[in-house]
């Protein structure tokens, strides 16, 4: 079943519909609309317009985003895991010393020798397959990559980096696709499968990347989208049973957005509190 469809240019535009930017080059972003269709109908956008979600293609989104996602989460772990090795050593060396901080050993790994460190930590430095010095390689190469990112593989060999043993990038693409189930998507992502008229395979729809198109922006003709500046054409529209599950999911999403940390301390607090007291007011049975 198609789940994105063309649309005859003389229908307006409604939610669910996929916009794509105008431009000189024929290359253009793609949102899709998930203003309510009554709102759209009467008007009711907003000085902002119509609310939309950005659509990217599955291989960008995996290449770039997820693969940058679970290359940052790794480094994060392993600097962790580095700061505990090394406060262990550094305050052995020497009583009046106090903990590091991630962050000091961060900058440590990634900008000093490793034999420098070594040094300062008491350790001898002839051992060339030492802690320090496969972190500090291993960290400060997946740290370049992220950071100084060259072309759409740096997040892959970002990963590479930080394997025990190494692998090809079509290995590390290959472990990435496994770290998503494809029928369990997180909730700020709906998958479409295809749009008219775009090559790719794929697509996700990121339900938190939300803009706004100005409604006398977008267009359903070609023709009509070339008089002005700045505009949106209309490529596609999701069918009803996706169009649907989408603005479900986007309800869902926001109707579950995290309250503030002070709030859910104060939460937690009043029923321990409201627990005791009822407790003390009862009384133990003798």
């Amino acid at each position: 079943m198609q789940d994105c469809e063309a649309v005859d240019a003389t229908l307006p535009v409604r939610q669910g519909d996929v916009l794509k930017r105008v431009q000189p080059d024929g290359k253009g972003s793609l949102v899709v609309v998930v203003t309510a269709d009554c709102d759209i109908a009467n008007n009711k956008v907003g000085d902002a317009g119509l609310a939309c979600v950005q659509l990217t293609p599955l291989a960008n989104y995996m290449l770039n985003e997820h693969a940058s996602a679970q290359a940052r989460r790794q480094l994060r772990k392993r600097f962790e895991k580095a700061t505990e090795w090394i406060n262990k050593r550094w305050l052995q060396c020497d009583p009046s010393h106090v903990p590091l901080t991630e962050e000091s050993v961060q900058r440590w790994l990634t900008q000093d020798p490793p034999d420098r460190i070594e040094s300062a930590l008491g350790l001898p430095l002839d051992n060339q397959r030492s802690f320090i010095k496969r972190e500090s390689a291993a960290l400060r190469s997946a740290h370049e990559f992220i950071e100084n990112a060259g072309d759409q593989y740096c997040a892959i060999d970002a990963l590479r980096a930080l394997q025990n043993k190494p692998t090809s990038r079509a290995e590390q693409l290959k472990t990435l696709f496994g770290t998503v189930d494809p029928g369990d998507l997180p909730l700020d992502m709906f998958f479409i499968s295809s749009v008219p008229g775009e090559p790719d395979v794929g697509f996700i729809a990121k339900l938190r990347a939300l803009s706004f198109v100005p409604l006398n922006r977008s267009f359903t003709s070609m023709a009509a989208a070339k008089e002005c500046e700045n505009t949106f054409i209309r490529v596609g529209r999701l069918a009803p049973t996706f169009r649907h599950a989408m603005a479900q999911q986007f309800g869902m999403l926001f109707a579950r957005i995290g309250l503030p940390k002070p709030y859910e301390i104060d939460r937690e607090a009043a029923f321990a509190v409201v627990a005791e007291q009822l407790a003390n007011d009862m009384g133990e049975e003798k």
